[in-house]
């Protein structure tokens, strides 16, 4: 399909081409696995249970963040876990999977303890739209949801 488009774009260069938003494609794919998830948690009875996870900047706690994520997570009913299901990182830390706090995000998922995690923005996760959208399916595989308190629109990014 790609190709096609990309000859058909050459051979019509009048022609505008919209070339589709992965930003975008990104949130829906985070929108949908949220609603999905949370409904099925609701289901079972029970409120979702979350981390909050964010970056730290010079070696300062990221209390603001973390407080957007419980305020965040409050104001849709869900479960805040206390500090120890709170994890962050240092900003320019490695891709997610390298990093100790995210790793230990992971954990809590598949351990049971939490059905999804907060943050304050995608980029938090990765810059990357490869290495987020990664983290994207490996919620999605583990049932569990990745919340962004800042949409797409307002942090414009992921």
């Amino acid at each position: 399909m790609d190709v096609e488009r990309e000859r058909d774009a050459k051979w019509s260069p009048n022609k505008v081409w919209v070339e589709p938003d992965p930003n975008a494609r990104l949130a829906a794919l985070r929108r949908d696995n949220l609603q999905q998830v949370v409904s099925q948690v609701l289901g079972k009875g029970r409120a979702p249970r979350v981390c909050r996870y964010a970056l730290s900047v010079g070696g300062h706690r990221p209390s603001k963040s973390l407080d957007a994520a419980t305020a965040f997570a409050v104001r849709n009913a869900w479960q805040v876990g206390g500090e120890e299901q709170t994890f962050t990182d240092h900003h320019g830390a490695p891709s997610p999977e390298l990093r100790t706090g995210w790793c230990l995000v992971r954990k809590q998922i598949r351990a049971g303890y939490a059905d999804g995690v907060v943050v304050t923005t995608a980029s938090v996760i990765s810059p990357h739209a490869d290495e987020y959208e990664q983290e994207l399916n490996w919620f999605a595989l583990h049932c569990a949801f990745v919340a962004v308190i800042a949409s797409a629109a307002e942090a414009g990014r992921l």
